[in-house]
Order: C-alpha cells, then structure tokens, then sequence
C-alpha cells in the first residue's frame, strides 16, 4: 500500500456533510481501490466520471465505483455501531475531501485520505460524528476475485458462463416465475377436479345448489389464475428487459474494447455478433421460462392421472417420447441450419453498411445493379435457410399437436372400456382427459423450445467468441500508470505483420524519438507511413520487438494513460452524428464553448459558423457526410486540438485543404506546438516547415532519416521556404 503520512498530533477531522461535485469521490475511490487491492485504471475511472449522464450524484458515484471494479453501496449507521467487518469505506472528510475509513476503535475513527500526491492519516472523534446523527459510508468490495496464475489452466478451460450467471444472479426472479406457475398449475388441477365432481356427484343427485358453489369456486380460482398468469408474464417481461439490458451493455463495451488488430475484418460480422444478443434475450422471456418451470408439474398431472384413472396414465405416458423424440432428432439439421444463418447474416449486415456508407460511388459508378443483385443472392440464401427452418419446426409443432389430441381421443377412448368393465366413473374420465390435455400442454412446445434453443446456443458460442478477443483493458494484466507521457520514443527490432501468417508489413530494427522533437514522415503511396502513425499511437501492437515509450514498454503502460497524452486524427478518423459541439467535446468533456471556438480558430473550422445560423448546434450527419474533406478535415483537426495532446500523431493532416487554409493552420499550429511531440506523414511541401527531423519509409522500412534540410537535400528537393506548397514525393 502507498506510505501513509501520519499527522496523530494534528487538529481531528471533522465530518463533512458530503460533496455536490463527483471528483472528490473519484479519488477517494482509486484510493480505497488500492487499500483492497483491485488493480484499476485511474485515468480509465476518471473518463467514467466524466461521461457519467446519471443525474443523481449518488448514481454517478456507484456508475463509477463499478468502473474502478468494485461493487459499491451506500449505508447508513449509528456512528458507534461502525464494524470493522465493513471497512475500509468512504466517508466525507472536512470541506474538500472524501477519505478512506480504515479502523474503527472506542472512541474514533482512523481515515487517511489524499494531499497533494500524499496519502495523510487522521482521526476523527465518534463524540462529532454522534452530534450529526447516523453517520453515511460507501462501503465496496472487488466485483471479480483476483486472478491466480495457479488456476490459469482451469481457467482457460472453464467455459464463458454469463448466460448461467444472469440466471442465477437473478434466482430470487425465476422462483417468484416458478412460484406462480406451481399455483398456476394447482389450479388447473382444481379445474379438473370441478368436471369430476360435476358428473360424478351432481348430476347424479339434481343438485344444482352445489353446482353453483362448485361453479363459484372454479371462477374465483380461475380469475386468481388469470392474476398471477399476468403476474407472472409482467416478472418475466422485467427480468428478460434488465438482463437484455446488462448484457447489451457489457457487450457493447467489450466490442468497443477489443484491440483493434484483433477485430473482425469485416464490421458486418462484428455487428452480426451482437445481434444475436436477441435470441439471447427472446430466449429469457418469461414464456420460454414459464414452460420450462412447468415441466416439472408434467409428473404430478401424471400421478393424479394415475390415482383417478389408473391404467389411463399408459396414453400420456405413451404420447411424451411421440413429442420428445422427434424434437431432439430435429436438432441435427437445425444446428447446421443456424450456423448457416448467422454465416448469411454477418455477409448481409457487411454488405448493408458498405452499400449504405458508399451509395454516392456506387451511383456515380453505375453499379446499383451489381449491388443490388449481391443483395438479392445473399437474402435468396438467408430466405431458404429460414425457409427450411420454419418448416421443420412447423413438421415438429403440427405433430406434437396431433400428439396431443390423439392422447385426448386414447384417454376417452380406454374410459370407455373403464366405465364398462372396471367400475371407472364417467368424472373420473373427463377429469383425465383435460388433465391430459394440460400434461401434453408444456411438451407440445418443446419443439419450438428446442429450436429457440438450437439458435440461443449458435448465437451464444458467437458471442463466447467475442468474449475470447484481446483487449486494451486486459483484466488480467497489471499496468503501469503514468501521471505524465511526454514524446519519448525507441523501437528495438520491432516487426509488424496483418496477420499470424502474412510476411511482415513493417520492420524497424532501432528508431528513437526525443520529446518535443516535430518529425514529418514521408513515403510513396502504401510505403508504411499510416503503420508506423498507428504503432506510435498504440493503435496498433508490434508482431515482434517491442516500443519503448517513455523508457517503458509501451504495451506495458495503462491503455488510457497512453490514449490520455496521445491525439492523433488519422485517414480513417471519423466524424459522428450529432452537433459540432458534441463532436468537439468527445476529445474534451469539460471544455466550455470559448474552448472549443479557440480550437476551431487554431484549425480555421470556425469558418463553419459564419454562413448559418445554428452554431456549434449545427447538426452533423453520420460520418460528417454533407460536408466537404476540406471542413471535416478542420473539424477533425480542431477536435484534437481541443484534446491538448503532449504527443500530436497527423496523417496526411492538409491533404484535403486549399493552400491558403493550410498556410494558415501552418501558422496557427507554431507557437501552439510549442513543448510537444508531433509526428506527421504528409505529401504537402508546406507542412515540413514545422518539423525538424524527416523520416523516409519505403516498403515498410526506414531508409533514411535525419535532420529536414539534410534529407531534403538528400531527396533532390528544393530548399524550404515559407509560404512554399510543392507536393513531397519521397524517391
């Protein structure tokens, strides 16, 4: 644990009454995060705290403690009832501060808590805290038990159970479903009943008094039926809507956590994935649980059926494994039919995305056709593998019912002869007939259960996949944190490849890279340029060798520390829907509008305001599309600029700008660079003026390097001069 400075001779604490601001308790939690021992991401904690939308603050702070991996909640108690079993915990502390409540002895509390970078101790009296009544404490602990590399193997082998653990983390909701449908049931025995006694005794005495009593009783059950049906059906509906949502949660966040060398190549997979999340959640609905939980009562309908009807119970008991059978026989074909499907769906949803993003070039091109006949090909395939499995379920659930009602006909029918020959009453008959009919009930779902289930489990081993990807924040690894990253670089031997067997792309044996050093990196076309960008930003991981960031390996380094000092807006960078303002404050949460017009300004994007009336409220469409490359260039630019990156990572940053536009960023960016890091690749002549180093990368290895003039010399190019935009070709 940090060293604690202790100050037992200073004035004592006194209780805070609580803070309106979130900050105070972000530290107080990565503070208490390390008295336990969880190993979390401060800077990871601090953007949960910042993009926190909860407007409770009580909401925000636990929103919060769970990105800093703990389970955390508020309690309230007498101030000399605070057991030492509850500790450590969080407690306001004076005016400014939220401290960490250690110890507990007979007359006061231990808390130390965060000063300057210095972790001080004091002590506050219980006789205080007893004045201001109970006292408030956030009390946590570790959401995962830590990870032993002794159980590594057992590990790897255990399967992914987050279906079970919905399940059973919500046992208290499938019991309050099988609770009801137990007196669901018992009720429906009683219905059968009611037909018993109605032939077996009122008929036979023309007592019609008793039959209103027996009528009365069965329309009271039967609307307690209906009550807890509905019941039943809103419990199920709520737990199938809170599971959906913690699970497309913790999806969405695994899928835009997985390292981008990892992911899928096509985005149309990735989101096909995802998907299927609504099989998932179809499958936890309450009617798919509520036959499942009826199952069980299969076998007590059977033994009430065999105490009024005896030799009655051979027709259901023969009409199970008619139903059984052939639903499992069916589950072959379905399997490779699902698998099919979600193959034909990832192509489906590729496709769908890139006719959509790229509709302008597939019109320009006179190809709608072509995509168009792509589009019919894949939705005929995906029709005849949903074709195919509409029918087999159909096949199965016609039969089943046909099972169904043939048992009906086997029971009437063997009563008969038990009327005849074996002293078996006439209510005794019709009451094993509708018990028989509420026996077969459940199982002639089956089937359709056990397709549902064929698609959950296609749809769950996809997802189990995507659990399986790296990530940036690997639980299972201990970063390092760094306050501070200044531009410190050096690659030793390092080797990058697109894939596990693809030759390798890049190979740079030793390259350093001093803080505030400006280097331009120049190159033909596909030389390397945008991969050397990605392996300096961390955006990327190196095959071989490793990249020393600040005399660190850089892959040791919290992902969030590195993403923290790092801006960078590359040829893929992308602008989102919404406003220009919610645009500029993804790099910058807390930047007021004065910030982000200084930002705009700095990469001439405040040009976008003057000729319409919204502002920074002006609406962007998905990609920035509408605007032209020149404007979401400067958008891009000022929106990294509003970041204030220590290291600046631009590739082709003024490609798409007119000279005058790039003279004047050119200009803005001289005094603004100042004391930073910045690495550009660029075919703009006009650009170099900022640097002072260049890099020349052919075929993916660096083939000359040294300072601007020198290499341009080297180059055969013109001496720099300001104001100069001829275009760089690095031969």
């Amino acid at each position: 644990m940090t060293e604690i400075k202790k100050a037992a001779e200073a004035e004592p604490l006194q209780p805070g009454s609580g803070h309106e601001s979130i900050q105070p308790w972000v530290d107080g939690l990565l503070l208490l995060a390390r008295e336990i021992d969880v190993r979390t991401s401060p800077e990871l904690v601090r953007n949960a705290a910042a993009w926190s939308k909860s407007s409770e603050l009580d909401r925000a702070i636990l929103d919060v403690a769970y990105a800093a991996g703990l389970s955390a909640e508020f309690i309230e108690v007498p101030a000399r009832k605070i057991a030492p079993e509850i500790l450590p915990a969080l407690m306001p502390v004076g005016d400014s501060y939220i401290g960490v409540v250690s110890a507990v002895s007979a007359d006061k509390l231990t808390v130390h808590f965060e000063v300057e970078g210095k972790i001080v101790e004091r002590f506050m009296p219980l006789d205080k805290l007893e004045q201001n009544g109970r006292v408030r404490l956030l009390t946590a602990q570790p959401r995962e038990v830590s990870h032993d590399g002794r159980l590594e193997t057992y590990l790897r082998q255990k399967p992914n159970t987050w279906l079970k653990d919905i399940l059973f983390n919500n046992w208290r909701v499938v019991a309050e479903i099988g609770t009801g449908s137990m007196f669901s049931n018992l009720i429906g025995i009683a219905t059968s009943l009611f037909a018993m006694q109605v032939w077996d005794r009122v008929v036979p005495a023309h007592s019609t008094d008793t039959l209103w009593v027996l009528v009365s009783g069965v329309c009271i059950a039967l609307v307690l039926e209906f009550m807890i049906s509905l019941a039943r059906t809103g419990i199920g509906d709520h737990f199938g809507k809170d599971a959906d949502l913690k699970l497309s949660s913790m999806f969405f966040a695994r899928a835009l956590d997985i390292r981008n060398d990892a992911r899928p190549r096509s985005p149309g997979t990735l989101v096909a994935q995802l998907r299927d999340l609504e099989q998932v959640r179809e499958f936890l609905t309450s009617s798919t649980l509520g036959v499942m939980i009826d199952l069980p009562f299969v076998a007590i309908f059977l033994f009430i059926i065999w105490m009024l009807g005896g030799y009655l119970v051979y027709v259901p008991l023969a009409a199970i494994p008619l139903i059984i059978i052939p639903g499992i026989i069916a589950q072959l074909p379905l399997s490779k039919l699902s698998q099919q499907g979600l193959s034909e769906s990832a192509v489906r949803n590729a496709l769908l995305m890139e006719s959509i993003y790229c509709a302008e070039d597939i019109k320009s091109l006179q190809a709608e056709s072509r995509f168009r006949a792509l589009w019919d090909r894949v939705n005929e395939t995906s029709g005849q593998i949903s074709l195919k499995q509409r029918h087999i379920s159909a096949v199965l659930v016609n039969f089943s019912q046909k099972v169904q009602q043939l048992a009906y006909v086997g029971v009437v029918t063997a009563g008969v002869y038990g009327i005849l020959y074996d002293n078996l009453s006439f209510g005794a008959v019709m009451a094993c007939s509708i018990l028989t009919s509420r026996t077969i009930a459940p199982l002639g779902q089956i089937p359709s259960i056990l397709a549902r289930l064929q698609n959950v489990r296609t749809s769950k081993s996809g997802l189990d996949n995507l659990l399986k990807l790296p990530l940036d924040h690997d639980p299972e690894k201990d970063a390092y944190h760094k306050p501070v990253l200044v531009g410190s670089y050096k690659f030793e031997n390092v080797a990058y490849s697109y894939g596990p067997d693809a030759k390798p792309a890049m190979i740079i044996p030793q390259l350093s890279i001093q803080p505030g050093e400006r280097i331009a990196v120049l190159g033909r076309v596909g030389a390397g340029k945008s991969t050397f960008l990605r392996l300096a930003g961390g955006l990327a991981t190196p095959s071989q060798g490793r990249i020393l960031f600040n005399d660190t390996a850089m892959n040791l380094i919290d992902v969030s520390d590195v993403r923290r000092d790092i801006g960078s807006v590359l040829q893929e960078s992308s602008l989102f829907y919404g406003t220009i303002r919610e645009n500029l404050l993804l790099a910058n949460p807390h930047a007021g509008d004065e910030e982000i017009l200084s930002a705009m300004r700095l990469s001439c994007a405040d040009k976008l305001l003057l000729n319409q009336p919204h502002g920074l409220d002006l609406k962007l469409r998905e990609h920035g599309l509408g605007l032209s490359g020149g404007q979401k260039q400067s958008l891009l630019l000022a929106r990294v600029f509003l970041r204030s990156p220590q290291i600046l990572l631009l590739d082709e940053p003024t490609a798409s700008l007119d000279d005058g536009t790039e003279a004047a960023i050119i200009e803005n960016l001289r005094g603004w660079l100042s004391g930073k890091t910045m690495i550009v690749a660029t075919h703009r002549y006009q650009v170099l003026s900022l640097v002072d180093r260049i890099i020349v990368i052919d075929g993916g290895r660096v083939v000359q390097d040294g300072p601007r003039d020198k290499v341009l010399a080297m180059l055969g190019a013109a001496p720099l001069r300001a104001g100069q935009s001829k275009p760089v070709a690095a031969e």
